[in-house]
C-alpha cells in the first residue's frame, strides 16, 4: 500500500510546537484542520485543545463539537505530544479522539506526534511524525517537511516568545473570552517572514 503523504503548513506547524513549549512538562492534544486530495493531506490550521496527560472525555467532546461546528469535514486528525521526552508511544487519548473524528467526518483521520526530544531550538530535524490507520494498526505516513525556512521561522517565533500568546480549549474553559482558535497568534506567526508559505 502506498504511504499517505502529510504536509503541515508553517503556521499550524509552529502552533503545534508552541503548544508544546508553553506546557513543557505536560502532554498536549489538538485538532488538525486541512484537506485531503488523493493520497495527500495538507494541514492548514491547528486548534490546541488541552495540556493534560489524561484529558477529561466531556471537555474533549465539547471541544470536538465546537471545532466540528466551525470546520466540519475539514477536521483531518489529531496532534499530540506525550508528557515524557522519551515517550514515543502513540497516545491512547489521541487515538480515541482520531477514531471519534473519523466517525463524525466519515473519513479516516491522521495522527501527528511531536517528537519531544527534538524540541530544542537548534534542532534541524522535523519535529513531527504523521500516522495513518491501516485496518486496525497505526502506520507511519510520509511526512513532507519544508526544511530550513520553517525552522528559521519557528526559531524566530520561539525567540519572540510567541508561545505565551497561545491558548488551548482548556484555557477557554477557565475564561470563555479566550480565543482557543488563536486567531491573533496565527496572524503574528504569518507575519514572521520565514513562515510565509
Amino acid at each position: 500500500m502506498v504511504k499517505l503523504q502529510v504536509e503541515t503548513l508553517p503556521v499550524p506547524y509552529s502552533t503545534i510546537i508552541l503548544h508544546c513549549l508553553k506546557y513543557p512538562s505536560n502532554g498536549v492534544l489538538g485538532l488538525l484542520i486541512g484537506q485531503k486530495k488523493g493520497g495527500k493531506i495538507t494541514v492548514s490550521s491547528s486548534v490546541p485543545i488541552c495540556h493534560e496527560a489524561t484529558p477529561l472525555a466531556p471537555s474533549l467532546e465539547i471541544a470536538t463539537t465546537l471545532v466540528h461546528s466551525k470546520f466540519g469535514a475539514q477536521i483531518v486528525g489529531v496532534y499530540f505530544a506525550n508528557s515524557s521526552a522519551n515517550d514515543k508511544s502513540l497516545n491512547p487519548y489521541a487515538i480515541r479522539l482520531a477514531e471519534r473524528i473519523s466517525s463524525v467526518t466519515n473519513s479516516s483521520a491522521i495522527l501527528i506526534q511531536v517528537i519531544n526530544d527534538r524540541l530544542m531550538a537548534d534542532c534541524e530535524e522535523d519535529r513531527l511524525v504523521a500516522y495513518e490507520k491501516e485496518t486496525e494498526n497505526w502506520k507511519e505516513a510520509e511526512t513532507m517537511f519544508q526544511g530550513a525556512n520553517i525552522l528559521r521561522g519557528l526559531q524566530a517565533a520561539i525567540q519572540k516568545k510567541l508561545y505565551r500568546d497561545l491558548n488551548d480549549f482548556e484555557n477557554h474553559l477557565d475564561n470563555p473570552e479566550i480565543d482557543f482558535y488563536n486567531t491573533n497568534l496565527g496572524k503574528k506567526l504569518a507575519s514572521v517572514a520565514e513562515l510565509r508559505a
